[in-house]
Order: C-alpha cells, then sequence, then structure tokens
C-alpha cells in the first residue's frame, strides 16, 4: 500500500504523506514521494503543494530502523532518502510545504526541500537527530543555513531544541503562519493562485533563486554520504536508539536527558 497520496487539480500537484501512529515517517514514505514527485513532473504539474495526513506533519524518522545499522547499511539508506529530497529539490516549479503539529528530523528536511514553507500557528520544529547521537542525515543543517545563516543552523541542529513556528519565521525559515483555522485554505489558495500564475516565469525565478545553492547541494550531500554513516555504529547512536526504543519516543521527547552520551 503506497504510503502517499497523489491528486492533480488543474496545474497543482498535491502530494500527502502518511505517517505512522507516532508521526514518524519511514523508508517507504520517501520511496513513494519520489515516485509522485516524478509523476508531477511528468503530468507538467504548475506547482506542487506537499503536506501529510494525520495530527502532525511529521514527528521524525522511524528510529527502529537504525538499531544495530552499519556504515554500509546506512550509505545505502541515506543515498535512498536523498533521492526524494533531491527530486523535491530537483523540480523546476514552485513547491510549497504546509507543515502542522510537528516538524521535526527528517519531515523538517522534507520541508527544507520545498521553496516555501507554510506553517499552521502551533506548529513546533526542530532537527532533533542530536538527541539520539546523530547528525541531520538528509542534510537539514546545511539547507537550513540557506535561510537563516550557518550559526543559526548550527544551533538548531546542535542543540535539537524545539522552536514556534513565530520564531521560524522570524529566522526567514518559515515564509507565513497560518492560525488553525485559515491553514489548511491558505496554503491551498497560495499554492492554486502560484500553480496559476506564468509558468514559464516561476521557472525562470526559481532557478535564478537557487541555482547559486544548487550545485554547493549537491556536494554536500555527497560529503554527507561520505561522513554521516559511520554516525550509526558509535555507542552513543546506537544506545540511544536501545534507550528511546525501550522507553518509547512520546517519554523520550519529554525528556532527552534520559540518555547519557559517552562521546564514543
Amino acid at each position: 500500500m503506497s504510503q502517499v497520496d497523489y491528486e492533480l487539480s488543474g496545474g497543482l500537484a498535491i502530494i500527502s504523506l502518511s505517517t505512522d501512529r507516532t508521526g514518524a515517517l519511514n523508508p517507504d514514505t520517501y520511496a513513494d514521494l519520489e515516485k509522485a514527485v516524478l509523476r508531477s513532473s511528468r503530468d507538467g504539474a504548475r506547482a506542487v503543494l506537499l503536506r501529510t495526513r494525520g495530527k502532525v506533519f511529521a514527528s521524525g524518522f522511524d528510529i527502529s530502523v537504525f538499531k544495530g545499522m552499519s556504515t554500509e547499511q546506512a550509505q545505502a539508506l541515506f543515498t535512498d532518502l536523498l533521492r526524494a529530497v533531491q527530486a523535491l529539490e530537483g523540480l523546476t516549479v514552485p513547491v510549497i510545504a504546509a507543515v502542522h503539529g510537528q516538524c521535526m528530523g527528517g519531515g523538517l528536511e522534507l520541508a527544507l526541500a520545498c521553496d516555501l514553507i507554510v506553517a499552521r500557528e502551533d506548529t513546533m520544529f526542530g532537527q532533533i537527530e542530536v538527541r539520539v547521537g546523530g547528525t541531520t542525515f538528509m542534510g537539514g543543517v546545511y539547507r537550513l543555513a540557506e535561510r537563516c545563516g550557518s550559526a543559526r543552523a548550527l544551533e538548531i541542529a546542535m542543540t535539537g531544541d524545539l522552536y514556534t513556528a513565530d520564531k521560524f519565521e522570524q529566522w526567514n525559515i518559515v515564509q507565513s503562519v497560518q492560525s488553525a483555522d485559515d491553514f489548511a485554505d491558505y496554503a491551498l489558495a497560495i499554492a492554486n493562485k502560484i500553480a496559476n500564475g506564468p509558468t514559464a516565469a516561476h521557472v525562470v525565478t526559481k532557478q535564478l533563486s537557487r541555482s547559486a545553492g544548487a550545485k554547493r547541494l549537491q556536494e554536500l550531500d555527497a560529503l554527507l554520504l561520505k561522513i554521516a554513516p559511520d554516525l550509526l555504529e558509535t555507542q552513543d547512536m546506537q544506545s540511544a536508539v536501545d534507550m528511546i526504543m525501550s522507553i518509547g519516543p512520546r517519554k523520550f521527547m519529554s525528556d532527552p536527558s534520559v540518555v547519557v552520551f559517552d562521546g564514543k
């Protein structure tokens, strides 16, 4: 069963992801997302709206996948996951992410691959991978740096703290924050407005805006695949994964101090 719903409404492709009961994404979600993104291109979509079903956009990635994973297995996994991120970034037409509830970890990295992010006012954001001894395995830290600068991106990635939608809007990561009543309608309206606009002009504008950083993102993705997979074999990360699987992600998120790192 597909983890992604796809709908073409006029010139707008609407891609809706499924998450598990905790709000986490899994490898199948990314694989199905890549297929949906490629389909939108074949269908001639003039804009894409990315959203998820459920109470949150995404609480992160299914941490159980990392248990006992070797460097080689991690490299293969991250290569697959990055293909979905790169497919989103590679679209020539505008891509809008509509996020709500939680937008964390791998979910935030998907949103950062989009051109614009619209957030419901109650959304909490964070690159929480550091809480399990990891890094932003799908390029979150350098994609954040494009929007808010390298120092702020380092703060977000190294602390694992959670931030409000208003704060992310102040830092130019999110482009619009909407009330719960207006959020869904606003996201659809702005996506349709862009889809119904001068598509050729949007394509040129997007290329002019992103071409300078596109090559650097590709280089950094390649560097990530070279140096980040080793983290899966560290004692810090595997002990953190074991702890989270033991106590559950909800308890862990409420008190991440239960994980103690030895720096090994």
